[in-house]
């Protein structure tokens, strides 16, 4: 039987491995893998096979697994750089915790379902995938206030310029925001473009404008970085986040936290979309008449250039 993770335990994870040059789990067992003795090995080998399996067991469970002792353990978390045990599954948890797909394959079979869900065998995977998408839709719409999402379309509304910004799987939904608030307002740029670096372009931004950054765990250090440097600058921020990753410094007050765990070992980003789209549906009705005569303007382009 798995051994529980306990609360204070889950209180401490958040201060493991948050620093993105700390070495994870598997690079520590990659970069020793060669002084490692035979045994050391048979255990490495074990925990490289599924990594996230690691913050479920007890150091006697894991032992018994890779079919070594108790010591042998204690030996490769220390030979790792790791304090003991415990230290080490904490940063196995964080893996999992921030999105790594090697953290949250499963050993085999269906991944185990969250708390509150019914078991993967009472639905059929098609369905229970698509029941999952439904209930992180239903658990963001939850923790999103109506007030502050009218806030930040008004925000949207009102920006002399807005820029889009995201990384790795945020950048096509900040691509997708890009295309929803293009509808009705102008002046809504990437940043940065293809071939341009973020400081040419960051240069620009000043108070009147507005960053809507889409920052989705595994925010790469680029990412923390830009937004470090517009909270110093000044410069009002849209953050579209993760329901359960630690952010890397004060949330803006513009913040919308999304549920994106899914039953696979990818996460999924409906409700980050719908999240956009409600903003873009709230910005409509704010941009009066000019957002309508823009419509118009780009459905008789549409005509005259024969695109659609």
């Amino acid at each position: 039987m798995k051994q529980a993770i306990s609360s204070s335990t889950a209180s401490a994870a958040a201060s493991v491995a948050t620093d993105p040059a700390d070495p994870s789990l598997t690079a520590r067992i990659r970069d020793r893998y060669g002084d490692l003795s035979r045994m050391e090995r048979q255990l490495a080998d074990v925990i490289l096979a599924c990594p996230g399996e690691l913050s479920g067991y007890s150091a006697t469970e894991l032992a018994g697994r890779a079919g070594v002792s108790k010591m042998t353990v204690s030996r490769l978390v220390r030979r790792i750089g790791y304090a003991g045990f415990e230290e080490a599954r904490l940063a196995a948890r964080h893996g999992g915790d921030w999105g790594s797909p090697l953290f949250l394959l499963p050993p085999g079979g269906p991944p185990s379902v969250e708390a509150g869900m019914p078991p993967a065998a009472a639905l059929p995977p098609l369905e229970a995938h698509f029941q999952r998408s439904a209930e992180a839709l239903a658990a963001t719409a939850r923790q999103t206030d109506p007030a502050l999402l009218a806030q930040a379309a008004r925000a949207l509304a009102d920006a002399r310029r807005v820029w889009v910004c995201g990384a790795r799987n945020s950048a096509f939904l900040a691509g997708y925001a890009r295309w929803q608030f293009i509808q009705v307002r102008g002046e809504v740029h990437q940043l940065a473009a293809v071939g341009e670096t973020m400081a040419e372009t960051l240069a620009d931004l000043g108070p009147g404008d507005l960053l809507v950054l889409v920052g989705i765990r595994r925010r790469p250090p680029a990412i923390v970085r830009l937004l470090h440097a517009v909270r110093e600058r000044g410069i009002p921020t849209l953050l579209i986040a993760d329901s359960h990753s630690a952010l890397e410094g004060p949330a803006p007050p513009l913040t919308f936290r999304c549920e994106t765990r899914s039953l696979a070992a990818l996460d999924t980003h409906v409700a980050a979309m719908a999240v956009i789209h409600a903003l873009a549906a709230e910005l409509i009705p704010l941009t009066g008449e000019a957002g309508r005569a823009r419509i118009r303007a780009i459905e008789d382009l549409h005509d005259q250039l024969g695109e659609l």
